[in-house]
């Protein structure tokens, strides 16, 4: 999804759209070797007028022979079509209900004067004069992504250089690697051998606000899935002082006929393991129950312009469920310690005299 509209790794330039476009994506192939495919666009940020009114967005010309192959807006089309000639653009799920605009609507793009000059990738233009172009939605484009959804107009990259009076210029190459795990270490390798006025960030960098977010939110996770853990196992600690209590006579009776305290400590050391054990693996299956039916219903809505996704997405990480049953266990284990060792500590006698 993340990489879903930025690819992999994007060379953008930092002010005005360049020409060459043949020269540098032969020079990305000789110092990228490892790249699956290499597409030019286009991009500049104006104004998106449609019934509803005006808004930001983001107008992104792309090669229609390589754009599903650094992509996957191709395969994000929720309804129509891509477009394919001058006077037609695909809009993004959540800009198409800011506007008002679906399918077979006409859409205003308008460029002012003066357009952001330090944008990712975005053209910038010399005219004194605003420029606008009418055009039909023949296509609704849902990434999964806000961010991108609520913001970009596609058309054809001849569209958008004709528009800007740039004709063969890009502002930007996506590439798409063979192996996504290299795309930090190709980033800086291309940004170092073509130099200004291009610069290189892969799909990491680009959404660097998202993962820092992420990473915050595990943090939070952990200290509430330890917190709970650790209220189980007080659970279980009184459940044991409990079961000592009221067994007592039994405890002594089966000491007084030969039960050692080292097997009477195993005893209650098991039985704490027992209840936790249960408790880890109901809980498990419960966790995973819950989770499929989450993957395949997606029941759980997200405010999109917050996590810029409107769904919580689910996946299974063995590795990390495996380490937070062990994690359960041995607190269970430590819980169920302490009135064992009072149990192997209590004299049989004393237990019979004092039922």
């Amino acid at each position: 999804m993340i990489t879903g509209l930025q690819s992999d790794v994007i060379l953008y330039t930092h002010s005005t759209p360049v020409d060459g476009a043949d020269a540098i994506e032969q020079k990305i192939k000789e110092v990228v070797p490892e790249a699956r495919a290499i597409g030019r666009s286009f991009n500049s940020l104006l104004m998106a007028g449609g019934p509803n009114g005006v808004v930001g967005a983001v107008l992104e010309g792309f090669e229609p022979e390589t754009f599903g192959l650094v992509t996957d807006v191709p395969k994000r089309v929720i309804e129509g079509v891509l477009p394919q000639a001058n006077g037609e653009f695909a809009i993004g799920a959540s800009l198409a209900l800011k506007l008002g605009a679906k399918v077979g609507s006409t859409i205003r793009l308008i460029a002012p004067f003066g357009a952001d000059k330090e944008t990712k990738g975005a053209a910038s233009t010399d005219s004194s004069e605003a420029k606008y172009m009418d055009g039909k939605v023949v296509g609704i484009v849902k990434v999964g992504m806000y961010q991108y959804d609520s913001k970009f107009v596609f058309a054809p990259i001849q569209t958008v250089q004709e528009f800007y009076g740039q004709p063969g210029r890009v502002t930007s190459f996506k590439i798409r690697l063979k192996d996504l795990s290299q795309s930090r270490a190709v980033a800086k390798r291309l940004g170092e051998a073509i130099g200004y006025p291009f610069r290189a960030k892969d799909w990491s960098m680009l959404n660097q606000n998202l993962f820092v977010a992420i990473e915050l939110e595990k943090v939070v996770i952990a200290l509430l899935l330890t917190a709970i853990i650790l209220v189980a196992a007080f659970n279980m600690l009184s459940t044991l002082m409990m079961l000592m209590h009221d067994k007592t006579r039994e405890i002594s009776i089966l000491k007084a006929m030969g039960f050692s305290r080292t097997r009477m400590f195993k005893l209650f050391v098991l039985i704490g393991l027992g209840i936790g054990g249960v408790g880890v693996i109901g809980g498990t299956l419960l966790g995973l129950g819950a989770n499929t039916i989450l993957d395949h219903t997606q029941f759980v809505k997200l405010p999109n312009d917050i996590y810029y996704i409107d769904y919580l997405p689910v996946t299974y990480r063995w590795a990390e469920i495996g380490t937070i049953g062990a994690f359960a266990i041995i607190i269970c284990l430590v819980a169920a310690v302490l009135p064992a060792i009072q149990v192997a500590r209590r004299s049989a006698i004393e237990g019979i005299r004092n039922d």
